[in-house]
Formats: C-alpha cells, structure tokens, sequence
C-alpha cells in the first residue's frame, strides 16, 4: 500500500476532528458534573487542566517542533506524565522553560 499525500491530509484531518471531539466530550464531561452538583468532581478537573498541558498545548505555546519536545523530554529539560496514553506536561515545568 502506498501512502499518497491525499491519504495523509486525511489522516491528519481526522487527528484533528479526534482532538476536536476530545475538547467537546470534556467539555460535555464538565457541564454534567456542574449539573449534577458534584463539584468535588468538577474542581479536581478544572483543577488538572488548570495544572497540566497536553502535548498539543506544549508545542503551540513554546512554538516548538515535535523533534524539540522529544530532545526537551529525554534530556530531563521537560518531565512529561503519561495518563491514559496521552502526555501530559506540568505548566511549572513549561514556565521555567520560558524563562
């Protein structure tokens, strides 16, 4: 099989819809909670995303590439946390690197 770039740009835009469904579904996630009155619940999510920054987020704030991230994370320059298979970074560690 071969990969043509017509095939990329649909896989690529389908990364994109995936990330976008991800945002709704939390968001969805969020006003459910809110709605039932759980707000122990809720304050311990806001308070992750409030702490943490998906890799996405990394890369669009340092304006970096994903090679960069990779050398920022095996030099120990940038800690990441895995959960769920998804990389997150704590915002301290991306505010020290801004500095």
């Amino acid at each position: 099989m071969t990969v043509t770039f017509e095939n990329r740009k649909i896989y690529y835009l389908f990364l994109a819809s995936l990330s976008r469904i991800e945002e709704l579904l939390n968001t969805i996630l969020c006003v459910q909670v809110e709605a039932r009155g759980d707000l122990p619940r809720k304050n311990r999510v806001l308070d992750f995303k409030e702490k943490w920054l998906d890799k996405q987020d990394v890369l669009q704030l340092l304006k970096i590439s994903e090679r960069t991230l990779y050398n920022l994370r095996k030099s120990n320059k940038l800690p990441e946390k895995m959960i769920g298979g998804k990389m997150y970074f704590n915002m301290q560690d991306v505010e020290k690197l801004m500095t």
